[in-house]
């Protein structure tokens, strides 16, 4: 993975570490220790793989007492891990690479998410997986957003709402495993509770495209979703329609539901083909 990391915590901790193997004034101390902390983060994060400390010293071309130090308030900061006596990346860190990536795709996607409310005018999500829940990463509000609509930001269920069956269709056996171990939560009673059910509806979402809930996240409420595709397949993300299940028919907008999660794939991918891997 690339390194991209910003944040005062990380900027004050690593810059205020005393370097003495550092040459030059003071002031040019800092940019000094931030750029030996990169140069870790950019070897460990380059082999994709835990390293001792003799050669991750080594491919950052520094002392190995101070790639020890360095190493050690990476540490502290959970920016990288320690492991017996090897050094990987670190959870936050792929949590800011998580972040940064959704941020791009929310900023792709919003011209994708208002053209499809301007059409009808109902509320939009994109949400993307997170473990084994959805994250609704933007919602673009339709007329009387219903009571209980997920807001920007929020969490759910993958097995009761339209984006979570749908993106729950297009993903590995095994998440599928997990999500029925885990338990099907019986939110409304209307929620799909049973194995057999889920699998039916994932059935159904992989045949048309499209996944459909009937107030089975919030009653009041109902939905259709259509999945984004990965470079590999996967349907990681997804665009959904929501509305009052009293006037909402999303069986009428699925069609174009179905093109914007296109669209929005087609645009996604491009850079990708372009540029390289993301």
């Amino acid at each position: 993975m690339s390194v991209s990391v910003g944040g005062t915590d990380l900027v004050d901790r690593v810059a205020g570490a005393p370097d003495t193997a550092s040459v030059g004034s003071a002031e040019h101390l800092p940019t000094s220790v931030l750029r030996r902390a990169f140069s870790l983060l950019e070897v460990l994060g380059a082999a994709d793989r835990s390293m001792g400390m003799a050669e991750l010293a080594k491919r950052a071309g520094m002392p190995k007492a101070t790639a020890y130090r360095m190493a050690n308030q990476l540490v502290e900061l959970q920016v990288i891990d320690r492991v017996g006596n090897e050094y990987r990346i670190g959870l936050k860190l792929f949590q800011l690479d998580a972040r940064a990536r959704h941020q791009e795709m929310r900023e792709v996607a919003l011209p994708f998410l208002e053209d499809l409310q301007a059409i009808v005018q109902e509320t939009v999500h994109l949400g993307v997986l997170d473990g084994s829940e959805v994250l609704y990463l933007e919602r673009v509000a339709g007329r009387g957003v219903p009571t209980g609509t997920p807001a920007r930001g929020s969490r759910g269920e993958l097995h009761c709402s339209a984006l979570g069956k749908v993106m729950l269709a297009h993903l590995d056996g095994d998440l599928v495993q997990r999500v029925l171990q885990e338990g099907l939560t019986r939110r409304t009673p209307f929620t799909i509770s049973t194995p057999g059910r889920l699998l039916d509806a994932l059935d159904r979402a992989r045949a048309t495209g499209v996944a459909y809930e009937h107030e089975e996240h919030e009653l009041g409420v109902t939905g259709v979703a259509s999945p984004v595709f990965d470079r590999q397949g996967r349907g990681r993300a997804a665009i959904s329609v929501t509305g009052p299940s009293s006037a909402f028919r999303p069986e009428r907008v699925a069609a174009v539901v179905r093109a914007a999660a296109q669209g929005l794939q087609n645009r996604w991918l491009t850079p990708l083909r372009a540029h390289g891997s993301r």
